[in-house]
């Protein structure tokens, strides 16, 4: 599995806006909807139609895109 990685440090963002733009760009560069994101513990949100999977070796921030 190929993984599309999106780092956003900005502490003005939700880790749900976060997500979001990151699925933008992986649309955007791939022509496909991602269907799972890893992401850090902290970082843990909501999304329709995305899985969003708290890993441990995933750093804050740090959102691993893949379908």
């Amino acid at each position: 599995m190929d993984y599309f990685v999106w780092y956003d440090e900005s502490t003005l963002k939700t880790a749900a806006e976060k997500i979001h733009e990151a699925s933008v760009a992986y649309q955007a560069r791939f022509a496909r909807i991602p269907q799972l994101v890893l992401v850090h513990n902290d970082d843990q949100a909501n999304i329709g139609g995305l899985v969003v999977r708290s890993e441990h070796a995933i750093q804050r921030n740090n959102f691993w895109l893949a379908i």
